[in-house]
């Protein structure tokens, strides 16, 4: 039978032989690689295991380092806050011990000077109630010196006023007496100047310069203000026209307007007809004499 298997058989079964040998020993190099790799991922696995064991075990030691490190510093912190509060406690205590004596002390100022002012008031009263009993006592004397005084006045105005009285007792006595020389002295001479007691009647009254001088200044305030206001706005105020207005403002002034004395007409009608038929005039000493006086009265 051997001999019957020819030669391409046999290479064929060679061949066969030879791809079986490689496919199996490429399964068992397969094999082996897979095992290696198994066995290399076995050891990174321990390996990774490991390291991660490390890891978590440096882990856990860096944050037992870093707690008893927060323990120390807590312990420190705490220490130190201790000793600060221990020493704002000393601060307060002598700050309070030092401010309750600055106050004590204040307080003992403030009294002092509280009785240094009462004290001080005290005697500024007593100096005013010494003073104004001294201002009571001059304004005594000064109103018993007035009172007397005016008692000294009264006695000399109640003299005065007696001795005018009989000075015009006196004088209206002379006047009466001289008037009626005078009129009988007319009545025997008749003469053309008119008698004093008829230049006396005929006498008018005049302001004084006084009078005219106030006057004056009135009506020169009266026409400044009238210049400065606004007189339409005035009478509008016044529920009046401005004609109205202008005319009441013109009536006041001549109201209160001084007039000069004028001459009566009756006046110039007699002097006029005592001019007109008086007698030649006379050259005695007696006429000469009434008219010199009557020219001195009309002066």
């Amino acid at each position: 039978m051997p001999e019957e298997i020819s030669r391409e058989e046999l290479k064929r079964l060679k061949r066969q032989a030879a791809i079986r040998a490689k496919e199996d020993d490429f399964e068992r190099k397969r094999k082996a690689e897979e095992e290696n790799k198994r066995e290399q991922l076995e050891q990174l696995k321990a390996e990774y295991d490991s390291q991660e064991k490390r890891k978590v075990e440096e882990r856990l030691k860096s944050l037992e380092k870093q707690a008893a490190a927060r323990s120390q510093r807590k312990q420190r912190t705490e220490k130190l806050n201790q000793k600060r509060e221990e020493k704002i406690v000393k601060k307060q205590c002598a700050w309070l011990e030092r401010a309750n004596g600055e106050i004590f002390d204040m307080m003992a100022e403030q009294d002092a000077e509280d009785e240094r002012i009462a004290q001080d008031v005290e005697a500024a009263r007593e100096r005013k109630r010494s003073k104004e009993q001294v201002l009571r006592d001059v304004k005594a004397e000064e109103k018993a010196l007035r009172q007397e005084l005016e008692f000294k006045r009264e006695e000399k105005n109640e003299e005065r006023a007696s001795q005018r009285a009989l000075r015009g007792i006196f004088e209206v006595d002379k006047l009466k007496t001289e008037a009626t020389e005078e009129l009988e002295s007319f009545i025997l001479n008749p003469d053309p100047v008119p008698l004093r007691q008829v230049l006396a009647g005929r006498m008018r009254p005049v302001p004084t310069v006084t009078e005219l001088l106030a006057a004056y200044k009135d009506q020169k305030e009266e026409l400044q203000e009238l210049v400065e206001q606004d007189i339409p706005t005035r009478a509008l105020l016044r529920n009046q026209t401005l004609f109205q207005y202008v005319r009441d403002i013109q009536m006041k002034a001549e109201a209160v307007r001084i007039r000069p004395p004028q001459p009566q007409m009756v006046d110039l009608g007699k002097s006029r007809n005592r001019a007109s038929h008086s007698p030649r005039k006379s050259t005695s000493p007696k006429a000469m004499r009434n008219t010199n006086s009557s020219m001195r009265f009309t002066r």
